[in-house]
């Protein structure tokens, strides 16, 4: 559970580093900050999604034949954290009651519908894995991320 809990912190603190890079009136180095930042959190990212998977394959064990999904459980589960954070900054600027809350809280039925889709085909994929009838190929960031930097996350 360890690091699903600091992938989703991790998440939330790309999407603000994010938010700094594209606020109105950030000066250059605010976004060159910003970047530098958000690669550093992006490698630390592509290792929890790594670090997920082994948990995962090392419950599961070794597996055969079986049919391969198309994303892995860490992907997945990177992809429901970025929805929560997603749909968390959503309701926020909804409620803020600004003058384009009202844009924002028309996005908010999608977003959930969306977030009902993903937990339920990410339990699927979960459950599919457990019972044997799929297998998953552990995701590999090989993603350069500057100088020096060895070509493998977190």
């Amino acid at each position: 559970m360890d690091p699903i809990l600091a992938l989703h912190a991790n998440n939330a603190e790309q999407w603000n580093a994010e938010d700094d890079a594209r606020r109105e009136g950030a000066d250059d180095a605010v976004v060159a900050a910003a970047k530098r930042d958000i690669d550093r959190l992006n490698r630390a990212r592509h290792g929890y999604i790594e670090a997920i998977d082994r948990a995962i394959s090392a419950a599961l064990g070794p597996r055969g034949g079986e049919p391969l999904v198309t994303e892995s459980p860490g992907m997945a589960i990177d992809r429901l954290s970025v929805l929560v954070i997603r749909l968390a900054a959503t309701e926020a600027r909804a409620a803020a009651g600004a003058a384009d809350a009202g844009r924002y809280a028309g996005r908010l039925p999608r977003l959930r519908s969306q977030l009902d889709a993903l937990e339920e085909a990410t339990a699927t994929l979960l459950d599919d894995l457990a019972s044997g009838a799929r297998r998953f190929h552990a995701y590999e960031s090989l993603k350069l991320y500057g100088p020096g930097d060895p070509g493998q996350a977190g």
